[in-house]
């Protein structure tokens, strides 16, 4: 009772209402609008030199005790030239997966001295598409990716 009786307090009352319903539906509008952005596309040139920037110890590839670095790219070549490359295109398609965003599907070729490792599998209409070389110490590493 004492609220009717005083109007300039029901008036207050009444703005600090409405000032909250306004505040409570612009953030909803702006979180809404938050979730519905683009996802992060990257283009296969893109996966390819963050693929290849890496260093690895030798002995996680290759068969061997050796605990060295070495570059991606002679890693590669020295399993396909070897050609064991079970454990190359394992860590080809958990790297690829890692690095494309979305879940989509891909393809990488490499090629070394005529012999060729592939990962991933194609599928559909291709995206997004790369073909470059990288120089090896035993010669030139072709890498083709597609991103479907």
């Amino acid at each position: 009772m004492a609220l009717i009786r005083n109007r300039g307090g029901m008036l207050s009352s009444l703005d600090a209402m409405v000032f909250l319903s306004v505040m409570i539906l612009v953030s909803a509008g702006l979180f809404a609008y938050a979730s519905f952005e683009e996802p992060e596309t990257m283009t296969s040139k893109e996966v390819t030199e963050s693929f290849f920037a890496a260093e690895l110890r030798v002995s996680d590839l290759y068969p061997t005790t050796d605990a060295h670095t070495a570059p991606v790219s002679d890693l590669m070549a020295a399993c396909i030239n070897s050609g064991n490359v079970t454990k190359a295109k394992e860590y080809t398609e958990r790297v690829m997966r890692d690095l494309i965003p979305g879940y989509r599907s891909f393809f990488v070729e490499m090629e070394f001295g005529g012999m060729i490792m592939t990962a991933g599998e194609g599928g559909g209409r291709v995206s997004s598409y790369y073909e470059t070389e990288y120089s090896t110490a035993g010669g030139p590493l072709k890498v083709v990716v597609c991103i479907y």
